[in-house]
């Protein structure tokens, strides 16, 4: 007769507890929520670093470093506008689709559609026109086959945007090879808001080019950043406590240092599953703090993270549901690849 074994039961861990979320918000953020919104409009008036850079094209590469937000687009817009008004080809590089997109349509607004095109892996559209967007890849390729037809790259200016790309283990060889492959004849304008190192970037790209390349910095931050903690309850405190002087270094909000060594704390969501998007944009939403982007790892959790939302997205009043369903209206016809994107649907 054979023996049977039977596997022992092993007892079951405890679930973690999940907090119904109820907005919240520490009394230290009132300072940071009465901050957030739209400026009053003002006459524009370019910064010295944007009209130093604009000078520094015309004879030189040049390298800009400059916060999120402090205007290094607005140099490339007007770099770019100069080129054209001379019947000349600008090609704006990007790391991402999404960024290219995005430029795409800035610019098109801008300069008007018909003088702007856009090539990435899944678009091509108006690859002539005298203003290209694209990712960085394709325009390394057009490199390569300029070289390997002898024929010269029909471009008279080349502006990289994210350039600290060129730091990346993995893609920070397609920087370099533009870099080294790009003849001299054609200006290259590198925008960045994370080199660290922007003068021996600089100095090693006029050694391989053999011109100048100037270095254009501003180190203000128009736009501040103030940290904020999500705790699982739906309340929102300070991610980092106020400084007792300038030169204290930053400390973490207690609540959030007690929440840290918490081994019972409550989390977001169970099993390593995404939290519940829909709650969390419905305390965003009465802080008023939407439109909000949201990072995660993979395409994958992209896509479930708007399918928890589904339902939640329209749950508006009238008027802000129909501020919604004109607003996709319009972003679709403006780029009518995205009719059939698989979102979308979760939008409807």
């Amino acid at each position: 007769m054979k023996k049977r074994f039977y596997r022992s039961k092993t007892p079951k861990k405890p679930q973690p507890k999940l907090l119904p979320m109820i907005p919240g918000a520490d009394k230290g953020l009132q300072r940071i929520f009465e901050d957030i919104g739209v400026p009053d409009l003002k006459p524009f008036l370019p910064d010295p670093f944007q009209l130093e850079a604009i000078e520094a094209i015309k004879t030189a590469d040049c390298l800009v470093t400059a916060p999120t937000g402090a205007g290094k687009t607005w140099i490339a817009e007007k770099v770019a506008q100069k080129v054209m008004e001379t019947n000349g080809k600008t090609w704006y590089a990007t790391p991402l689709k999404a960024l290219t997109n995005s430029i795409h349509a800035q610019f098109s607004k801008l300069f008007g559609k018909e003088n702007v095109g856009i090539l990435t892996g899944d678009i091509k559209e108006n690859a002539d026109a005298a203003i290209v967007i694209g990712t960085t890849e394709i325009l390394r390729n057009q490199l390569y086959d300029s070289m390997y037809t002898g024929k010269n790259l029909d471009c008279d200016l080349i502006i990289l945007d994210e350039a600290h790309f060129l730091g990346d283990v993995e893609r920070g060889v397609v920087w370099e090879e533009i870099m080294i492959y790009l003849p001299v004849r054609i200006p290259l304008l590198l925008l960045s808001a994370t080199i660290g190192n922007p003068d021996q970037i600089a100095g090693w790209l006029s050694s391989i080019r053999g011109k100048d390349c100037k270095v254009v910095e501003n180190h203000n931050r128009p736009v501040p950043l103030h940290p904020i903690f999500f705790h699982p309850s739906g309340t929102l405190y300070p991610l980092l406590k106020t400084p007792d002087s300038p030169r204290a270094r930053p400390e973490l909000h207690h609540k959030v240092t007690q929440f840290v060594n918490d081994k019972q704390r409550p989390l977001m969501a169970a099993g390593g599953k995404l939290p519940n998007f829909a709650e969390i944009l419905k305390v965003m939403d009465h802080y008023d703090l939407l439109p909000a982007i949201f990072f995660l790892k993979s395409r994958a959790e992209c896509d479930q993270a708007v399918r928890l939302c589904n339902g939640e997205l329209l749950n508006k009043t009238p008027e802000k549901k129909q501020a919604l369903i004109e607003k996709i209206d319009e972003l679709t016809q403006n780029n009518p690849h995205l009719q059939s994107h698989p979102q979308r649907k979760y939008l409807e």
